[in-house]
């Protein structure tokens, strides 16, 4: 017990640590902020789920003193809770795929659900930000993201014009043409790079215990994502609502299925992977395939179609189902 109590009162200073250590302002360690899940996610990954909440817990305790309490809350509701919470399922779906064997490229609901519960964080807060707007503040939603934006804009203007840069008319026309394609679904980005940034930090998790501590973690393959009704039905009626309703309910109703969409998207990239396995050239059909959703919109979308359709008549499963 003691032990353990040890180890996690280390993790939890050592990511309280990259948080504070990234917020001193210097651009080389901003980046470390993107790594504070990583030391959690290792102890909670190396066979002692029961001490990362206990971890997260003292972390969050020490940035509350050390830092500001809105820091500490921040922490806690985007790192401590999710990873305690992601570690315990995870290490749930790797007993249960070992008591089922399930291998390979055999689909699964064990590691849906595990997809369904990482998208299930950004919704929780997207869903609590918006009641809060709404009961508590006389504007819409919409109205405080475009003067949010506008505010970024005139001091990006500001501290142009103090290094006496001129802004040019277009560079002014080409920021409010960004200004109308992000803002109305920024906190759907924000979602999906939080979640891309956790597993990130589970892949190098992962990565160090296996090659470090030599402990054995079975990986969580894209081919055996099978992702539950309920996820589905979800993204079909929020995207339904989002193109039908107008103002904040449309609003919310959009980035709700741009975030749902993100499991839909790697499901859709299993199979992918799964179908690039039948060929010779594997490697090069990932990379293209992986340049096209990073540069184009398109490429994406086409991916969450398939992610759809596999969803519906199987076709991970048909692809590796033995011929003959």
């Amino acid at each position: 017990m003691r032990k353990n109590l040890l180890l996690a009162a280390g993790t939890a200073l050592l990511s309280s640590a990259l948080l504070l250590v990234a917020a001193t302002g210097f651009v080389a360690t901003t980046m470390l902020a993107y790594l504070t899940p990583l030391p959690l996610l290792i102890l909670g990954l190396s066979h002692k789920k029961d001490c990362v909440g206990i971890a997260g817990g003292m972390a969050s305790l020490l940035l509350f003193f050390l830092a500001t309490p809105v820091v500490a809350i921040v922490y806690f509701v985007l790192v401590a809770g999710p990873v305690t919470l992601l570690c315990q399922r995870i290490t749930q779906v790797n007993q249960q795929k070992e008591n089922q064997g399930i291998n390979g490229h055999q689909t699964s609901p064990l590691s849906g659900y595990l997809c369904t519960l990482l998208a299930a964080i950004p919704c929780f807060i997207l869903t609590a930000v918006f009641i809060y707007c709404w009961l508590y503040q006389e504007q819409s939603v919409g109205t405080s993201l475009s003067e949010k934006a506008d505010l970024i804009i005139e001091n990006y203007r500001h501290a142009l014009l103090q290094r006496n840069l001129d802004v040019k008319p277009e560079v002014g026309a080409q920021l409010l043409l960004l200004k109308d394609t992000l803002l109305n679904t920024v906190p759907a980005m924000m979602g999906i790079f939080w979640m891309t940034l956790l597993i990130i930090n589970g892949v190098l998790a992962r990565y160090a215990l296996t090659r470090v501590a030599a402990i054995s973690l079975s990986p969580i393959k894209l081919v055996q994502i099978e992702l539950p009704q309920s996820l589905i039905i979800i993204f079909i009626v929020s995207s339904l609502m989002a193109g039908l309703l107008s103002g904040d309910i449309s609003l919310y109703c959009l980035n709700l299925s741009i975030i749902l969409a993100f499991p839909i998207l790697l499901s859709g990239l299993g199979v992918v992977h799964i179908a690039s396995e039948r060929t010779k050239y594997k490697r090069g059909i990932l990379f293209a395939i992986y340049t096209a959703v990073f540069m184009s919109r398109w490429a994406t979308f086409i991916l969450i179609l398939i992610g759809l359709l596999d969803h519906f008549v199987k076709i991970k499963a048909r692809i590796s189902k033995p011929s003959g």
